[in-house]
């Protein structure tokens, strides 16, 4: 039972194992930083100037990690039969 909340929560790799708590964090911020990113309105130009390097930081750590492998990669005929 626990290793399924943990799995629910932290989520699987594409190998079928379960992301680490650090890898976990990485995903958190990066969400996190994209809102920021777009919920700001009245910043000043040093403002969005710090959440933009935030945003580009988070992106480059995700890049890193093994994310799971797209579903409909493959499936690239958008023409209706």
């Amino acid at each position: 039972m626990k290793e399924r909340i943990l799995t629910t929560i932290f989520g699987k790799t594409e190998t079928g194992e379960r992301y680490t708590f650090r890898q976990w964090l990485i995903y958190v911020w990066f969400a996190l930083s994209l809102c920021l990113l777009g919920c700001v309105e009245d910043a000043p130009i040093w403002g969005y100037g710090l959440l933009l390097a935030n945003f580009a930081a988070s992106a480059y750590q995700l890049k890193k990690l093994p994310l799971p492998e797209d579903p409909e990669k493959d499936d690239f005929n958008d023409e209706e039969e």
